[in-house]
Formats: structure tokens, C-alpha cells, sequence
């Protein structure tokens, strides 16, 4: 005969109840682990990611509660949960000073903790000891998972604000999930949001990256740039950098895929083995090209990595019969001197500066769009526009005679209505529709959309930085600095020659007369009548 064992039961852990309980009526049971200090380390306040969440949904979790004994008799005391007490009553206050209902707070009231206070310090001990920290990967996940969820925006938002991020966060935080660990955690403890590390993400694989946006941050707090300038032209400047490298490393698989030897660039191959092909003849006498010269022993390539293109490249190539251009065999011989190496560095200056001359313009672009989308024109627009379209300006007669709508649609913020059309079919009336949907009261916002595209198409072209510098450069430049645009290095000192031009040119002031007699003569000229008395 079989005996069967009968599997144990599972049993309760503790004796409790579910309850929904004012805030108000809680006292702190005296054997909590959390202390309410006065010093800095109180750790009883709910931080602000807490207190947000508690203001959107209230309390979620419960609070762990123990009938009082003593004093506090006949009242229920928090073993764990004070924070979110404090922030529920916090919430509380909010609410009720907008005459509105606040909540209730959920709650385990353990029954059999009362008068056994050991068991409940042990408890608030261990539950406050144990509770690990998320960490900012975990943040950021979630983040990214609500972000990716189909649901409607409004509802979206109010779940994000509930998790104390942002729209834009939100948004950014599938981008910055990422983000390596490393520079996850060191970019974080720069102090950087959900969006600057997306942003970071984008340009991380750059050398001294993290460096770069670090100090352009800095400059922004210090300088009290809430718009971000500095870091903007600091992030275009590192994604022009990434995208060059880019290019380049796509064009050395290139070289390598079809088997071609690929040297190092180098600024001048004058008197060297290694020649480009530019420099050399064919048996004809014709400057030899990839096609006439791949057949060589010595075909090979380089990458110029300022520009990322291919140089090709003949190696030793008085070995394989090659004769240098008259060009090149002058340059050979010719001696390096202060005029050739100041040529040379005036080369460098140039294609350095045009190029960041370009990358500053797309911040420059992003930040006239944002100035024309405030809710009011500040008092240095109206003057802008007024002395644009009165007809002094050859800028704004030049913009309007090469029909150009580009510019100002990019301001704008919508779409170029003669993207895709030819100068014989332009649109009669291009911003007709903006124009009206847009109220009077920002009207202006059209105009100086129109007049910041005529001063960048005039004033802001490739060259605007060099040699003598247009006025009108000089006072666009001042007009969105003050208008608070970051300007980039090469604008600050383009605004700076520029000024210092215009100092110099500037006729000395003539000597001040002593013209009190005639003033006063004038002024009882211009003096009002005085009404007879009644």
C-alpha cells in the first residue's frame, strides 16, 4: 500500500490590508529609517523627478503603515514610504490652492507590526537598505520605450512629464540609448540632458568629441545662452568633421576592394618619388589620368582627407619612364622660401575659413528660422525691415530680381513653393497661403523672414569673410548678435575686422561750435503760441 505526500501550501508572508489613506492624517512611526534631518542630507524630500510623477498619476506604489501606540494613538504611522507622503502632500497643497480634489494615497496597513516595534525597524531597514537605484540606462530605456509607443500625443506627454522628461527628451532618447557606456556615464556627469546626449551620439566615434561639446556647454552657461549657441556650432563643426571622415573611410574600402595600393596624403609632393598623376605625362605628351596610367606598376592612390577625394598617385615614377609637366618640373626647382610658405599658409587659411564659414551659415540658418517664430519682434526688427524694403538697400532689390523664395520659405518654416521650378515657371504668389493664415500681429514675421533671406543671399556669401568687409555684413552680423546668436569663431572675427575697417575709414569729427545763440534764436522761432486768457 502507497502513502502520498501532499505538497506544502504556500502561507501569507504577513497580516495586512489594502486601504486608501489621507495623507494628512499620517505621523512618522518612530522606529522609520529614514530620519528627517535639518541638514543637507536629509533623505525624507521627494527629489523633482518624484515630486513630477506624484503631481501627474499620485502615489503608485503603497505605503507601508502600523497602527500607533502611545501619544500618537489611535493614528497610523509611516514605517516606509515617507518620501512619497511628502510628495503627496506636497501635490496636495498644489491642488487645493486651485480648489480642486486631491488624491488619496494607497496603503498595506500591517495589523501585526503594532507595539512590535523591532520587527518594524527591521523592516523599514531592510526595505530602505535593499531598494537599488535605477540605473541611467534604465532611465533611458524606458524613456526610449515610451517614445516608441502608439499612442496618442497628449497622453504620450503626460506619461513623460509623470517621468520628469521632456517632449524633446523623449523624442532624443532612442538616439541616446546608443551611446556607449562609457561615454554614457561620462557625458551624463558633464551634466548633459536626454538631448545633448542624443546629439553626442551622433558625433561620438570623433576624436575629443565629448571634449568639444563640454566646453561649448560651459560657454553657453556662462554666457547665459539659453538658445545653445555655442554648442550648436560646436555640434556642426564635429558632424562635418564625422562626415568627412566618413567619406573618407568609404573611399579607402573603395581603393581597397578593387585592389589599389593606397598611400598617405601629404601636403606637397614636390622632388619626392611619389607623384600625382596630374604632375605627369604620357609617351603622347598628355597629362596622364586613371585610365591611361592603371596599367602601371606603379598605380596607386591617396585620400585627401581635407576634402575626401582620391589623388592618384604614380610611386617611384622616374622608374617607370615618366616625364613631370612643365608645371611640375618648375615647381621642382624652385626654392622654398617666407613668400612661398606665406602663399602656402594663405591657402590653409582659406580653405579652412570658407569651411567653417559654410558650417557656421547652417546654424545661422536654424537660428533666423527660431527668431522668426517668437511671439513678438524685438525693437531691432521693425528698423531692419523698414530700412530693407523702403528701396535704399541694393540687397533686398537684388534678392527680389533673382525671385528667390528658398531662404525665406527655410525661415519660415514651410516648404520652397518653387523647389522644383524652373526660372520661367515661378509662382506668381509664392507665400500667399502664410501670408493669409498668419494674423497682423505677426506679420512681421514674414518680413523679416523676406529680409534676413536678401541679407544672407547679398551679404553672407563665401567670401564675406575675407579681404575688405561689406558694412552691411558687419551690421547683419551685429543685428543677430544682439538678437542673442551665438557667433562662431570665424564670424566673431570677421565682425571684428570688419568693425575695426569701418573705425578706420570713419572721417575725424569735426570741432563742436559754440552754437547757443543760435539755438536759442531757433528755439523762439519754434516757440508754440500761448492761448489769450479767457
Amino acid at each position: 500500500m502507497s502513502t502520498t505526500t501532499a505538497s506544502p501550501q504556500p502561507v501569507e508572508g504577513f497580516t495586512g490590508r489594502f486601504a486608501w489613506v489621507d495623507p494628512h492624517e499620517l505621523v512618522i512611526d518612530p522606529y522609520n529609517h529614514r530620519k528627517n534631518r535639518d541638514a543637507e542630507d536629509d533623505t525624507t524630500q521627494p527629489d523633482p523627478e518624484l515630486q513630477a510623477s506624484v503631481d501627474e498619476l499620485g502615489v503608485l506604489t503603497p505605503l507601508v503603515l502600523r497602527p500607533q501606540t502611545g501619544e500618537n494613538e489611535g493614528k497610523l504611522g509611516i514605517i516606509f514610504g515617507q518620501r512619497r507622503n511628502n510628495a503627496a502632500l506636497a501635490a496636495a497643497k498644489k491642488t487645493k490652492a486651485k480648489k480642486k480634489p486631491y488624491r488619496l494615497v494607497p496603503a498595506i496597513i500591517r495589523e501585526d507590526l503594532e507595539g512590535v516595534d523591532d520587527a518594524a525597524l527591521t523592516v523599514s531597514f531592510i526595505e530602505n537598505k535593499h531598494r537599488r537605484q535605477a540605473t541611467l540606462r534604465d532611465d533611458i530605456d524606458a524613456a526610449k520605450q515610451l517614445s516608441l509607443m502608439s499612442i496618442p500625443k497628449t497622453r504620450k506627454n503626460r506619461h513623460a512629464r509623470a517621468m520628469g522628461f521632456k517632449p524633446a527628451e523623449l523624442a532624443a532618447a532612442t538616439k541616446a540609448s546608443k551611446l556607449s557606456d562609457e561615454n554614457l556615464t561620462e557625458a551624463f556627469d558633464e551634466g548633459f540632458n536626454l538631448v545633448e546626449l542624443a546629439e553626442f551620439q551622433e558625433v561620438e566615434e570623433v576624436d575629443d568629441a565629448l571634449w568639444t561639446l563640454r566646453r561649448a556647454k560651459t560657454r553657453d552657461i556662462r554666457e547665459g545662452n539659453a538658445q545653445r549657441g555655442n554648442w550648436k556650432h560646436a555640434l556642426a563643426e564635429l558632424r562635418a568633421e564625422k562626415e568627412l571622415a566618413d567619406k573618407c573611410a568609404k573611399l579607402e574600402q573603395e581603393l581597397t576592394t578593387a585592389e589599389v595600393t593606397v598611400v598617405d596624403w601629404r601636403g606637397n609632393w614636390s622632388n619626392t618619388p611619389t607623384r600625382p598623376l596630374t604632375d605627369l605625362l604620357t609617351d603622347d605628351g598628355e597629362p596622364h589620368t586613371h585610365e591611361t596610367h592603371q596599367d602601371c606598376p606603379g598605380h596607386a592612390a591617396c585620400i585627401d582627407r581635407r576634402e575626401a577625394e582620391v589623388i592618384w598617385l604614380c610611386t617611384v615614377w622616374h622608374r617607370h619612364g615618366h616625364a613631370l609637366t612643365p608645371e611640375a618640373a618648375k615647381k621642382d626647382t624652385a626654392q622654398a622660401g617666407p613668400d612661398r610658405e606665406a602663399a602656402a599658409a594663405e591657402r590653409r587659411l582659406v580653405i579652412a575659413n570658407n569651411k567653417a564659414w559654410r558650417q557656421a551659415r547652417e546654424v545661422r540658418y536654424d537660428f533666423i528660422k527660431d527668431l522668426c517664430q517668437q511671439s513678438e519682434p524685438s525693437t531691432r526688427v521693425w528698423p531692419l525691415i523698414l530700412s530693407m524694403i523702403t528701396g535704399t538697400s541694393y540687397a533686398y532689390q537684388n534678392y527680389i530680381s533673382r525671385k528667390r523664395t528658398d531662404l525665406t520659405a527655410r525661415f519660415l518654416g514651410v516648404k520652397d513653393p518653387n523647389e522644383n521650378n524652373s526660372q520661367w515657371n515661378r509662382v506668381g504668389d509664392p507665400f500667399g497661403t502664410v501670408i493669409a493664415r498668419t494674423s497682423p500681429a505677426h506679420s512681421w514675421r514674414i518680413l523679416l523672414a523676406h529680409v534676413a533671406a536678401a541679407h544672407e543671399t547679398e551679404h553672407m556669401d563665401d567670401a564675406a569673410w575675407r579681404n575688405h568687409i561689406n558694412p552691411q555684413t558687419v551690421a547683419w552680423l551685429t543685428f543677430l548678435k544682439e538678437e542673442g546668436y551665438a557667433l562662431s569663431t570665424v564670424e566673431a572675427e570677421t565682425l571684428a575686422k570688419g568693425s575695426a575697417q569701418q573705425e578706420e575709414t570713419k572721417p575725424d569729427d569735426e570741432p563742436e561750435q559754440d552754437d547757443g545763440d543760435a539755438d536759442a534764436e531757433e528755439s523762439e522761432q519754434h516757440q508754440e503760441p500761448v492761448p489769450a486768457a479767457a
